[in-house]
Order: structure tokens, then C-alpha cells, then sequence
């Protein structure tokens, strides 16, 4: 439409499919949607412009940004201590980094049982890979290179990546950043017609031994299964954490992994950052600015 593809060109919203485009026409959505950010946070505009194009698409719909570092009141109120952080109607739904597709997959409450009716639906791969990261979207290129029946399934295609701001290690590319090196690998993959099935997470892998048909099966989370003659494992990288008592608990409520990003809603505060090497000090300076004290 034209008001897409004027965003598109403005930079305020994210490349989408017509199936997802679809699937937002298709919620019908009545609710007001607030979401946190702070002006530093990288993770915040991609979920902003998404909420902004589902307010669009579903006329019945408002969407609300409010920078944490400027509404401390508020922030208090609903102990906002990440961003960003997504409300529906003034109930939490989410927080970090969030794609267009996974919004619109908390959103669409019969999401689950579509995706698992699809999946079932498939065919047998040659290969699937599981992880959709740089180690995964790159077996996956390999493998279809080849001519073999190729797909990658994956919590969200491009992995930890996706929340890292600047990558400068990269041969041949001087400087990109996580989103957009994502976006390219994507691309990439898409190229040679691998079928990428993401925001799935599998729960158990039975070896071919052990099935009648002697093929490799995956089953997922939503209760779907996959077959494939091989199976990579690319599972990736997680934030590194502390395994003590309440970590989990507290996560986005007072224990947090990006200090560019949620720095701004401890302004005042007393902080400890974990960790002594070069994350860690760049952290504690970063934080010095804004809170009372770092440990």
C-alpha cells in the first residue's frame, strides 16, 4: 500500500511480506499499546515502527512511545528497568528486542495452531538446520548449493546478532550493524530458495534409529514435526549469566545485559555490573553518567 511503502522509504517501518502484512490486516485489533524506550537503546525503533504499523492497519489501534529517561514517574509506577517494553491496554506483553512478526505472533492468538498445521504439512528435507545464526544461515547456504532440499528452523533468524550494535570484525565489510547483517544473511539464505521456518523453538529430536521411516524427527514446541534424512545443530550463543538466586526472576526488572540501552531507567540508583574485562568496564563508565553509584 501506499502508506507502506511511504514509511518504507522513510525509514519508519521494516521490509514485510504479504503474508504478514495479511496477518495484521487480519487482527482487527481494539487496544492501546505503550511502548518504553530510551533515546540510546538500538533494539527500540525496530519494535516502535512495528507497533506504529499494526496501529495502522487496525484503525481501532493507538500506539504510544514514551522515552523512560524523561518519564521517571511512570517508569516507577510500572517499574519499567528495560527497554523496550511493550503494554497492551496497560498489561505487559513484552520487552527487548522484538521483530515485526514476533509482535504480530503474541498478538494473533491462533498463530500457534496455523504455524503447526503448516509445518506438519511439509516434506521430508535432505537437511535441517537448527539455529538460524551466522553459523546456521551459512550451513544452510552450503547445503543448498549443493541441490539438496534445505530449511532452518529458528528461534529468530539471525540470532544473537540481531542485538549487537556495531560489527566491525567482519572480513570485507568494514563496519555494518547486528539488524542489518541479519537482514543480508536472510537474503542470502533466501537466494537458494532455503525454507527458513522462524520463531520456532524445538523440544526433542528423535534419532533415525528410533523412527519407522528411518528419518531424522523434529518436533517443535507448537506440537509440529519435521523429518529430514540430517540434522545440523548451529543452537548458538546466549547472554552469559550469573546462575544465582533471583537472576531469572528479576530479568528486565532490575537485572539487565545492555547498559546503552537500559542505563537511562537506573538514573539515580546504586548499580553493580558483573564482569571485569573490557564489556564490563566500558559498562561501568557508560553508567557512571547516569546513576548514583557502580560497583
Amino acid at each position: 500500500s501506499l502508506i507502506l511503502a511511504l514509511l518504507q522509504v522513510s525509514g519508519y517501518a521494516p521490509k514485510v511480506s504479504d503474508e504478514v502484512l495479511n496477518q495484521i490486516k487480519g487482527l482487527n485489533l481494539k487496544a492501546n499499546f505503550d511502548v518504553f524506550v530510551s533515546l540510546s537503546c538500538h533494539n527500540c525503533p525496530d519494535v516502535v515502527q512495528a507497533l506504529n504499523l499494526i496501529a495502522i492497519y487496525n484503525p481501532n489501534a493507538t500506539a504510544t512511545m514514551i522515552d523512560g529517561g524523561f518519564f521517571q514517574e511512570e517508569v516507577e509506577e510500572r517499574k519499567i528497568l528495560a527497554v523496550p517494553m511493550v503494554f497492551q491496554d496497560n498489561q505487559h506483553i513484552g520487552q527487548g528486542r522484538m521483530t515485526l512478526e514476533e509482535i504480530v505472533a503474541k498478538l494473533d492468538t491462533n498463530s500457534a495452531e496455523k504455524d503447526a498445521a503448516a509445518l506438519n504439512a511439509k516434506d521430508a528435507f535432505d537437511v535441517l538446520v537448527i539455529g538460524g545464526g551466522p553459523a546456521g544461515g551459512t550451513a544452510a547456504i552450503y547445503a543448498a548449493r549443493k541441490g539438496i532440499k534445505t530449511g532452518i528452523v529458528a528461534e529468530r533468524f539471525g540470532g544473537q546478532v540481531m542485538d549487537t550494535m556495531d560489527i566491525e570484525n567482519f572480513t570485507t565489510i568494514q563496519k555494518t550493524v547486528g539488524p542489518k547483517f541479519a537482514q543480508d544473511m536472510e537474503a542470502h539464505v533466501r537466494e537458494y530458495g532455503v525454507d527458513i521456518m522462524n520463531l520456532q523453538r524445538v523440544s526433542k529430536i528423535t534419532g533415525a534409529d528410533q523412527t519407522a521411516n528411518g528419518l531424522v524427527e523434529v518436533e517443535l514446541e507448537n506440537g509440529a514435526k519435521l523429518e529430514s534424512k540430517t540434522i545440523i545443530l548451529s543452537t548458538g550463543a546466549r547472554w552469559r549469566e550469573m546462575n544465582v538466586p533471583g537472576e531469572a526472576e528479576y530479568r528486565t526488572r532490575g537485572v539487565a545485559y545492555c547498559p546503552h540501552c537500559d542505563g537511562p531507567l537506573f538514573k539515580g540508583k546504586r548499580v553493580a555490573v558483573i564482569g571485569g574485562g573490557n564489556s564490563g568496564v566500558e559498562a561501568a563508565i557508560d553508567l557512571a553518567g547516569i546513576v548514583e553509584h557502580v560497583t
